[in-house]
């Protein structure tokens, strides 16, 4: 990963680093998505919390720290393609195997488009203070997640259903690929921007392409495609039981 020399890092409530680590206004998530998509994203991390002795709890490797400061502020949809070419194409497909490549059935969106911000604080670097790799590829996998997540509910759901807490996620990871371009230091606020490729209504695979800009510099920082899974009933079964 690019690395340079840089002074120390600002501490939390130093300028240049926020220590307002509070939940999203509502209001504040833009986009076209429906306000019951908008609200199950109020709080990022709870979307991946883990049932602990009868609570929901915010548990995992980085999930307690760094991604609590995730904040989601826009989450959009395109509009269907539909009319008679979509049917058409979508009745020439029905025996082909579900691909993230595939066309989608009338009615639902063709991707999902989520934006989120983040601070790079010190615990995100490195040695040189400098955002670290490890750290960019967590960033990658958990909002290009989160966008499947919202891609899921909105196919899944009706305007009028209520959304369940937490979502069901039933999704593996295949691969998940980086590419570095330039350092971010600490102090950085980041904007990870994450769309979902086309993916047909009964789809098994979902790929997701990122990209993390620095809004300081103007920079590109990293991009990830993120290629996932829908996780069987027999193993989702076997990993309730561990």
């Amino acid at each position: 990963m690019p690395s340079s020399s840089s002074s120390p890092p600002p501490q939390s409530g130093d300028k240049g680093i926020s220590s307002d680590t509070s939940l999203h206004p509502l209001g504040q998530i833009s986009g076209n998505a429906s306000p019951t998509i908008k609200q199950a994203f109020h709080n990022p991390a709870m979307i991946f919390s883990t049932l602990d002795q009868g609570k929901y709890r915010v548990l995992g490797f980085a999930m307690e720290t760094i991604f609590q400061r995730v904040l989601v502020t826009t989450i959009s949809f395109s509009n269907p393609r539909g009319g008679q070419d979509g049917l058409s194409k979508s009745k020439l497909n029905v025996d082909a195997q579900p691909s993230c490549d595939g066309d989608l059935n009338e009615g639902h969106p063709q991707s999902i488009t989520l934006v989120c911000e983040v601070d790079v604080y010190p615990d995100m670097a490195n040695n040189y203070h400098i955002l670290h790799g490890g750290c960019t590829a967590f960033l990658i996998d958990m909002c290009s997640s989160l966008t499947v997540v919202a891609l899921t509910m909105t196919m899944n759901s009706k305007p009028t259903e209520v959304a369940s807490f937490p979502p069901e996620f039933n999704w593996l990871t295949q691969t998940l690929n980086v590419v570095y371009h330039s350092p971010s230091p600490v102090g950085d606020k980041l904007r990870i921007v994450c769309t979902t490729m086309p993916m047909r209504e009964l789809s098994s695979n979902v790929c997701v392409r990122s990209e993390i800009w620095s809004t300081n510099r103007h920079r590109l920082v990293a991009s990830g495609v993120h290629n996932m899974m829908k996780m069987s009933s027999k193993l989702k079964t076997s990993i309730s039981r561990l």
